[in-house]
């Protein structure tokens, strides 16, 4: 028991690091093009967790789901950094949360798991929870892009989470990780020669937030999120996992100044509610 509280401990302040990591990601955004900086923050990571992994990366099966995680990583990070541009810290946090209730339906059509009713209830709740943040209840045409952004981003985020399931099971959490993001890194480092190479403004600006984020969020929170899962269940893991979405709102608020309209809090009420009604044993 000792060792499952200790797992949920992690979670949660691997949650709190993640909320923190929305202030970093959005204060980058504004000096810096969103493919430079994740570029430069998964190149950190892949180093960082590559020393703590002695460089020793998993084989067979554990390095196939290390590199899939890595390429789907990829994807959400650069949808998520992308939306950020013009999406708010509080907003960000909570539509990405969304990638909880989203597991279930792609768990369904991937891997032909059955989809219980309140799955059905807890996604009708987190559309109404999203209309009313990106909309703050006036209408369709206030959606921001970035914000659908960010929720393309949530869909890749639940694929990762699928991945993390299977491959904690095949390997050990650390050198899985550092695989995953050495995957990562060396295809954002590719996406970013292609794309965005000339694109080098307001780096210097960025790069304690890309320090912070590539060694904190990449590479401590998420080896915390991969031993956290592998120690504790599944339930705990995601109302854990979960309150990122709390913190991120809190550290906007707090550090970026951010606010909030009534109908908007009101979304995120329904979008955490949903994230519970998920998780939650019937």
């Amino acid at each position: 028991m000792k060792k499952r509280y200790l797992a949920d401990l992690i979670l949660f302040i691997a949650s709190m690091i993640w909320g923190l990591g929305y202030f970093f990601q959005k204060a980058a955004s504004e000096t810096t093009a969103p493919l430079t900086f994740n570029c430069l923050r998964y190149l950190i990571a892949a180093l960082v967790l590559g020393c703590l992994a002695r460089f020793r990366y998993p084989r067979g099966e554990g390095l196939k789901y290390a590199v899939l995680t890595g390429v789907v990583m990829s994807c959400a990070g650069n949808a998520q950094q992308i939306g950020m541009q013009t999406a708010s810290i509080g907003n960000s946090s909570f539509i990405t949360s969304i990638y909880i209730v989203l597991v279930p339906f792609l768990s369904a059509l991937l891997l032909h798991r059955k989809i219980r009713p309140r799955h059905y209830l807890a996604a009708l709740l987190s559309l109404i929870g999203l209309f009313f943040i990106t909309t703050a209840g006036k209408g369709l045409e206030r959606i921001s892009v970035g914000d659908m952004i960010v929720f393309i981003g949530s869909i890749f985020w639940a694929l990762q989470i699928l991945c993390v399931d299977k491959a904690v099971t095949l390997c050990d959490p650390v050198s899985f990780t550092a695989a995953q993001f050495l995957t990562a890194a060396v295809l954002q480092f590719f996406v970013w020669l292609t794309v965005g190479y000339r694109d080098l403004a307001g780096l210097s600006q960025s790069r304690p937030y890309a320090l912070a984020s590539g060694v904190l969020v990449l590479g401590l929170a998420f080896t915390m999120q991969a031993y956290g899962q592998k120690n504790t269940g599944e339930t705990e893991a995601s109302i854990i996992m979960g309150l990122e979405s709390v913190f991120g709102a809190l550290f906007g608020i707090i550090l970026y100044h951010e606010s909030f309209a009534p109908v908007q809090l009101i979304g995120m009420i329904l979008i955490f509610s949903a994230v519970l009604l998920v998780v939650l044993k019937e």
